[in-house]
């Protein structure tokens, strides 16, 4: 029970946040170790403090609001899953579609499931159209099959159906899992696994699933495909050697940030991030922050306080404290208040902020659209 009340996405975050003071006695001969990262590691614990002030204040302010109970039946007519079904199948086609272009579809498989996988294929998938890829505006709907399927756990978790709808999304759900297996074995998409993963543990301690022999099994089989994806992506590197690694590189890469960087983005590396595609898109000329960069060791990669740095610099804290306010609130509207569309984003959200520990997936306008991809289905929804 103590367990089961501590299951909501701040926990998730503050959990994920925390993997990373361990992580600052980590030692790999991929980086270099003359690097001191304590000011980092004091900074991402300051960060953590204020999303925690933020989760409270919110708290506390909840008492002001009126609450609202909105724990209705909700039924969905046939255009909802007629839309749903019809963007699983986009979805998958864009993501094969973007491989097969570069490589015929035989050899890919043939390659993928043999000793010799040449990972430069897989970069096949992250061309853009400039290089002879989708456009963007086509590949951002990839997230299309994982969308729905964590938008159907969504509804099943936490509002009321009737029986033919509790059905029909169950059969939807599968649906889409059977396709995103698919999709992570053309994208080598780890993240994906990721938000399968962390929706599938939720709700494991939500519904006593702990103790289920076939519930464990699928949690397994899904490390087992993360760690296969992991060795064909960076050779001999297993999922816990590439975790490890990553979120050593992210402190050391935020350490550099911080003793680098002396210009600043202002939103534009976080939560505006998203305008590049826009600006992209329309051959806009590019405002110069986004050109912003700092230095980096092994692999430029960083996470999200190092982007927050790169935003506010010292008062990066801001963007923490909004985090533990917004949090709060996702998970006052679904688990308690039964919103339909909070219910129906949750486990997008909460992929979206553990994802923080690796590149943040809100920098990426296709998270953005598999957020909004719900939000426009529950249009077909009606309350009883």
């Amino acid at each position: 029970m103590k367990i089961a009340r501590l299951n909501n996405i701040y926990f998730y975050f503050l959990c994920s946040q925390l993997i990373f003071i361990p992580i600052y006695f980590y030692h790999t001969p991929l980086i270099s170790e003359t690097i001191n990262t304590n000011k980092a590691i004091w900074m991402h614990v300051i960060g953590i403090f204020w999303s925690a002030v933020g989760y409270v204040t919110a708290y506390f302010a909840s008492f002001l609001l009126i609450k609202k109970n909105e724990d209705k039946r909700y039924s969905f007519n046939n255009t909802f899953y007629i839309c749903s079904y019809m963007l699983i199948i986009a979805g998958t086609i864009i993501v094969i579609l973007q491989v097969i272009l570069f490589v015929p579809f035989i050899e890919y498989i043939s390659q993928l499931f043999s000793g010799d996988f040449n990972i430069g294929l897989r970069d096949a998938y992250s061309l853009s159209s400039y290089e002879g890829g989708l456009p963007g505006i086509i590949k951002m709907f990839a997230y299309a099959p994982l969308s729905v399927y964590l938008m159907s756990l969504g509804l099943l978790s936490f509002t009321t159906l009737n029986e033919a709808d509790t059905h029909r999304l169950k059969v939807l759900s599968l649906v889409a899992l059977g396709v995103i297996v698919i999709r992570v074995f053309f994208a080598l998409d780890r993240l994906t696994i990721m938000a399968v993963l962390l929706a599938n543990i939720f709700i494991g301690f939500k519904k006593g699933y702990m103790k289920n022999i076939r519930y464990w099994v699928f949690i397994a089989l899904i490390f087992l495909l993360a760690h296969y994806l992991s060795i064909k992506r960076l050779e001999n590197v297993g999922i816990i050697d590439f975790i490890l690694l990553y979120f050593k590189l992210g402190l050391v890469n935020f350490q550099l940030m911080i003793e680098t960087v002396s210009e600043y983005t202002y939103g534009f590396s976080t939560i505006f991030a998203p305008a590049y595609f826009i600006f992209t898109f329309f051959n806009l000329p590019t405002p110069s922050f986004f050109d912003i960069h700092s230095a980096w060791e092994w692999n430029p990669a960083q996470y999200f306080s190092s982007y927050a740095f790169q935003d506010f610099g010292y008062f990066y804290f801001i963007l923490f404290y909004l985090i533990g306010i917004t949090l709060f609130f996702i998970d006052l509207k679904a688990l308690k208040q039964k919103n339909i569309n909070y219910s129906a984003i949750y486990f997008i959200v909460l992929y979206g902020v553990v994802s923080f520990l690796f590149v943040p997936a809100m920098r990426g306008v296709d998270f953005w659209v598999a957020l909004f991809i719900p939000l426009l289905l529950n249009r077909f929804a009606q309350a009883h």
